[in-house]
C-alpha cells in the first residue's frame, strides 16, 4: 500500500498513510516491548528519528533545518542500521516487519520529499 500511495498520490495521501502506519507500528512496538520488559530498547535512536520525521510532516513542513536533520538521520543512521541489524522482509514475523519498516519508511519518505515534493513545490505559484 505504501508503494501504491507513493506512486499514485505522491503529494498528499502518502504522508497521511505513512503517518498512520508509523503511529500504528510505533504504538504496537511500545505496547509489546513495555509488556515484555524490553522498554529500554524504546530509547533507541531510530524511534527519535521517526518521531522527528512525523513532527516534520504533520506540524512543521516548512522548517528547512528540521527537514535536513530528518534527511540526515533517515539516510545515514537508519539506512545503515538496515544492513547492520540485517532487517529482513519476513511477512509472517511482525517484529521483523516492524523493524524493517521503522528503518526503511523514513528513508524512502525523505528521499521522496527531497527529489519529488520539493522540486514540484518550487514550480508552484506563491499563492499555493
Amino acid at each position: 500500500m505504501y508503494a501504491y500511495f507513493l506512486g499514485k498520490r505522491p503529494h498528499d495521501l502518502v504522508y497521511i498513510f505513512a503517518t498512520l502506519v508509523m503511529l500504528l507500528l510505533l504504538s504496537h512496538r511500545y505496547y509489546t516491548y513495555w509488556h515484555n520488559g524490553y522498554h529500554m530498547y524504546l530509547s533507541d535512536f531510530c524511534y527519535i528519528a521517526n518521531f522527528a520525521l512525523l513532527y516534520f510532516i504533520n506540524f512543521a513542513p516548512q522548517c528547512q533545518w528540521l527537514f535536513v536533520t530528518c534527511y540526515v538521520f533517515s539516510n545515514g543512521a537508519l539506512a545503515s542500521a538496515i544492513l547492520a541489524f540485517r532487517n529482513s522482509l519476513v511477512f509472517h514475523k511482525i517484529d521483523m516487519l516492524m523493524s524493517l519498516s521503522i528503518h526503511a519508511i523514513p528513508m524512502t519518505l525523505t528521499l521522496h520529499i527531497r527529489w519529488e515534493t520539493i522540486p514540484t513545490q518550487a514550480e508552484l505559484p506563491l499563492e499555493e
